[in-house]
């Protein structure tokens, strides 16, 4: 009977084995599956993304085009015109004599005309704002 009951261990042991076996095969089956499904679900987000792309850059392309045309039918125009004037006109009277003879320099400084030596100026100060 020790024969016999060595057998019987020898076969449970290699159901064990290509139970074992075929467990480990079924994982290795699964894990290659599982990594194809991955593939795929990558190869279609990597689709859709250059899809997306594809469009952005055509929309983008078709703006710059209607910007370029806008800017080519925009034309400016630039106007330059010489105002001399001859006597400063003080509208609103809110400055006295002193304040005008104040605005006088500084219209004469800001157009850089001679102040008569602005040290030892002997220029009249005015009586009263002048209309």
């Amino acid at each position: 009977m020790i024969g016999r009951s060595h057998l019987v261990m020898a076969a449970a042991l290699a159901a064990c084995a290509a139970g074992i076996g075929g467990f480990l095969y079924g994982i290795g089956v699964g894990v290659a599956q599982e990594q194809a499904a991955q593939k795929r679900a990558d190869d279609a987000r990597d689709a859709a993304t250059k899809k997306l792309q594809e469009q952005m850059d055509a929309s983008s392309e078709r703006h710059q085009t209607k910007e370029y045309a806008r800017q080519s039918d925009v034309r400016e125009i630039y106007h330059e015109s010489q105002k001399i004037v001859d006597r400063p006109v003080y509208r609103n009277v809110c400055v006295d004599a002193d304040g005008v003879g104040l605005l006088d320099r500084a219209a004469t400084t800001a157009n850089s005309d001679d102040l008569w030596g602005i040290s030892g100026d002997t220029r009249p100060i005015a009586d009263r704002p002048t209309d």
